[in-house]
């Protein structure tokens, strides 16, 4: 973070290597360097990147996006990725997960999806944003 502070213009996180409480424990942390650094907080931006995104109803389905695509993808264990807040499963379930984001901190939050791009894109505005108390600026990565 020190070298965040003094080099960067801005951080980005990656949603598949944080936690809400890491995230935030990053941004307290970046803010202390970046007083050391001289820069303000409120001007330096941070956001979270890389948050998989699948929204289905179906268990089944979930399990094979996080099994079958994204472990095999990013050679990772299926069991790591599923204690990540990535956005795959029910819209309830992706906006809880969203909203512990949000309420760590995050301000922006670049989307990925994993299949179906355009409807998964349409199924996170109709069904998840809405249900965020305070809504981040979310775009698709």
């Amino acid at each position: 973070m020190r070298r965040v502070a003094r080099l960067g213009d801005g951080w980005l996180a990656s949603a598949y290597n944080t936690t809400p409480d890491r995230f935030r424990e990053a941004l307290d942390r970046l803010a202390e360097e970046l007083a050391r650094a001289g820069k303000a907080r409120a001007s330096f931006p941070s956001a979270i990147a890389t948050t998989w995104l699948h929204i289905t109803e179906d268990k089944g389905e979930a399990e094979r996006m996080v099994s079958g695509v994204l472990a095999p993808m990013l050679h990772r264990p299926a069991e790591a990725l599923r204690s990540a807040p990535l956005l795959i499963g029910p819209a309830e379930v992706c906006a809880e997960r969203l909203a512990a984001l949000v309420d760590a901190g995050a301000r922006r939050v670049f989307v990925w999806p994993l299949a179906d791009e355009l409807r998964q894109l349409e199924l996170f505005r109709e069904r998840v944003t809405r249900l965020v108390p305070r809504q981040p600026s979310v775009r698709p990565a």
